[in-house]
């Protein structure tokens, strides 16, 4: 089976998933992710690890664990694009979040209660950790990201691919840094990964380490990581950019969050819903039909809470969203209500990107 340049991303960025359900030491994960990329890659396209992979836990000798974060670079030297045009591609790959790590739920996921001054980072330098700003001091039109979305940015930058992996001893931002001209990027992630990879496409554009011209941004329900203005930044950075065959809810399109209709995750984290009637976390009690649970709207009111405690106000990046189909009946409890939202969030837009099973996990 062929796949076209945004399908071969999207497999891409889903391989930096791999070990994602998988326990061990931070060495094991490392092996095993290595290993299974140097198989899964080739069947893709013309694709080699380049950088990477990196498997990263804040308990690296805990076996009883998942991965934290994983995170790869991949290249191909001539990809062909929906417009014709032909480069050498690398793919940063962003993994989502791990089922068995609790600190990339709390610290990353959950961490939006703090913000970071995205412009005052990016100034005094991004492989500096970023500053937390209290809500008292944040200033109108000012682009503001979440702590934990920044904080596990700045780690992507900066930790060095271990010994064994391509680039071994070269931080992510210093690789990319050193890539010539003539050249394209593409940041691609889903759910976590779709936030995370979004905030270090557009950390790195605005700081200089790579040209605006080169990049591009293949991301998928991700949730919002920022305000209004740092939306905006991420807007006029990377231009929406869309192709034939998405107008008729398809996956050809660059510079925009893929959305299904019907997932959680990307509803997260507008708080105001007339500010994004679209995304935003009311939308999630009866996302799958009337009558809403009440355990659901109780947890949406304690999400919400948490959003607003950073005091600005999360806007959804610019997307693309896909016309999702509701199960057949809504959830009766807890259980079935997450039962579909783990297939609405993990199976349709595989369906929809592959229109077809190619095998990955």
């Amino acid at each position: 089976m062929s796949f076209d340049s945004f399908q071969q991303v999207f497999s891409l960025s889903l391989c930096s998933n791999i070990v994602n359900d998988h326990k061990g030491t931070e060495d094991t994960l490392q092996q095993a992710l290595q290993g299974a990329l140097a198989h899964q890659l080739p069947t893709y396209g013309d694709w080699t690890t380049v950088w990477g992979p990196v498997v990263w836990k804040f308990k690296p000798a805990d076996a009883d664990t998942g991965p934290d974060n994983s995170w790869f670079v991949a290249y191909n030297p001539s990809l062909t694009y929906a417009d014709g045009s032909t480069y050498p591609s690398y793919v940063v790959a962003v993994a989502g979040t791990p089922t068995y790590s609790s600190y990339a739920w709390i610290q990353e996921n959950f961490a939006v209660d703090s913000v970071v001054n995205f412009v005052t980072w990016v100034r005094d330098g991004i492989t500096n950790p970023p500053e937390r700003v209290m809500p008292k001091d944040i200033v109108a039109g000012t682009p503001y990201a979440a702590m934990g979305i920044a904080k596990a940015v700045h780690n992507l930058l900066t930790k060095p691919a271990p010994s064994g992996s391509a680039s071994a001893g070269t931080t992510l931002i210093d690789f990319l840094a050193n890539i010539r001209d003539g050249t394209r990027i593409v940041f691609a992630g889903h759910s976590l990964g779709g936030a995370l990879s979004s905030t270090l496409a557009l950390s790195l554009v605005n700081s200089g380490t790579i040209p605006k011209s080169s990049a591009l941004t293949y991301t998928s329900a991700g949730p919002s990581p920022g305000n209004r203005a740092f939306a905006d930044l991420y807007a006029s950075t990377f231009p929406a950019q869309r192709f034939p065959g998405s107008e008729a809810g398809g996956y050809q399109v660059w510079n925009l969050n893929v959305v299904n209709s019907k997932d959680i995750v990307p509803q997260a984290w507008c708080a105001i819903k007339a500010l994004s009637p679209d995304q935003n976390l009311d939308n999630i009690p009866t996302i799958f039909g009337l009558p809403a649970l009440l355990l659901i709207q109780g947890i949406t009111l304690l999400l919400k809470i948490q959003a607003f405690r950073s005091g600005a106000i999360y806007i959804p990046l610019q997307s693309h969203i896909v016309p999702g189909f509701p199960p057949q009946a809504p959830p009766a409890n807890l259980q079935e209500f997450l039962t579909i939202a783990v297939q609405q969030h993990n199976m349709f837009l595989r369906r929809t990107v592959w229109r077809a099973d190619t095998g990955l996990p």
